[in-house]
């Protein structure tokens, strides 16, 4: 499975010498107060690397966004080190009951016994007895995490990414709210957003843009209600806008390892 991780260059770099780092062996602060990630792991996105890449180069001196990505098949330990992120046990198991010698927090009003910061900590301290739904959690949420270094070997490709000349594609990167029902709406954007940003070609119709149907004589359909042929025309219009931006790689700089 292909799995993205995003960066910084600086950091990109780093990682074809040395792997990609935990925070507690790169000594790197987490992005998110209340819920810090996991020292201990590296973190994993089927589709939200150029969100991450965003977060991390916010702080960097480097200017340059880097996505780097991974092939599971090539990590030294197959995937016995690998482990769904907790954000993913946290929404997914609201409302579910755990044997009670788990201790497992529920999700009640109380913050101080059972909110989200609560059980996601708890989750991500119970981490290592759910390997076994690390790929549930890349279907579920779009990502994972991997316990330890990952080795420069697994790296397969690293995409580095000026977010000034490529404006258009990293807003559009800017903007997820990671969940659930996000990824179950938003999913297809993210991803062909993903390949983009590793130089693949995508559909315009994978953003949203281009869903139109063709109402014209030639497929027997007349008499169309102006309004429709307005919507439909100003949906082709969308379509071949965005075809042009996403033909236009400039700032994008795609290396095979």
């Amino acid at each position: 499975m292909k799995l993205y991780h995003g960066t910084s260059e600086r950091v990109a770099r780093l990682a074809l010498q040395e792997g990609l780092l935990p925070r507690d062996e790169s000594g790197v602060e987490s992005h998110w107060g209340d819920c810090p990630s996991g020292e201990e792991y590296v973190y994993l996105t089927a589709a939200y690397a150029g969100y991450f890449a965003m977060q991390a180069t916010d702080r960097d001196e480097d200017g340059r966004w880097a996505i780097i990505e991974i092939d599971t098949e090539l990590l030294p330990d197959g995937d016995i080190f690998l482990y769904p992120d907790e954000d993913f046990l946290e929404q997914a198991t609201r409302g579910q009951m755990f044997p009670a010698e788990w201790d497992v927090p529920l999700m009640v009003a109380d913050p101080e016994t059972g909110s989200m910061v609560v059980r996601t900590k708890w989750f991500r301290e119970h981490l290592w007895q759910f390997g076994h739904l690390w790929e549930d959690s890349v279907k579920g949420l779009g990502n994972c995490c991997h316990a330890g270094v990952i080795p420069p070997e697994a790296i397969t490709r690293i995409s580095f990414v000026d977010p000034k000349e490529a404006a258009q594609m990293c807003l559009m990167a800017a903007d997820p709210f990671i969940s659930l029902m996000n990824y179950a709406i938003c999913q297809t954007k993210y991803k062909a957003l993903t390949r983009w940003f590793m130089g693949e070609a995508v559909d315009p119709a994978d953003f949203g843009y281009g869903s139109y149907p063709t109402l014209d004589e030639t497929n027997g359909l007349h008499g169309i209600h102006p309004e429709i042929a307005k919507a439909t025309k100003l949906m082709k219009d969308q379509h071949d806008q965005w075809a042009k931006v996403l033909t236009n790689r400039a700032g994008v700089e795609v290396r095979d390892v």
